[in-house]
């Protein structure tokens, strides 16, 4: 058994041998294709090359597809945190009026006047 080993190690070894011999003697190019050797010039080669091509070209298409999704999708998201920032500082605005006007009404009906002017005061500065 040990003997059959080796002599099939020898003979792998014999084979790859036999490759490299056959690649100087015809000045003919071999690819290793899924642990399988191909003449380059082979239909079977050419298959899987052009085969190997689509998907590479299918692959890149989904990726440059994928990153063109995301980049609207950031772009819009962009648009719509900024429409929120803004919308937030004018409900803080409208916000700090109405606690003004609220505290305004409040002081008057306990005899504040001083109130009056700086409502006037307030309204004028805010909607600005």
């Amino acid at each position: 058994m040990a003997l059959e080993m080796s002599n099939s190690s020898n003979s792998s070894l014999a084979d790859s041998s036999d490759v490299e011999s056959r690649c100087g003697e015809n000045k003919r190019q071999f690819a290793k294709v899924n642990r399988m050797v191909f003449d380059k010039e082979s239909e079977e080669y050419r298959k899987r090359r052009e085969r190997n091509n689509l998907a590479v070209k299918k692959s890149r298409s989904k990726t440059k597809e994928k990153t063109s999704q995301t980049m609207v999708r950031v772009d819009r998201l962009k648009a719509e945190n900024e429409e929120l920032h803004q919308r937030i500082e004018i409900l803080s605005k409208e916000l700090s009026l109405l606690k003004d006007l609220f505290m305004a009404h409040t002081g008057n009906a306990h005899g504040n006047e001083n109130n009056e002017v700086n409502l006037k005061f307030l309204t004028s500065s805010r909607t600005q």
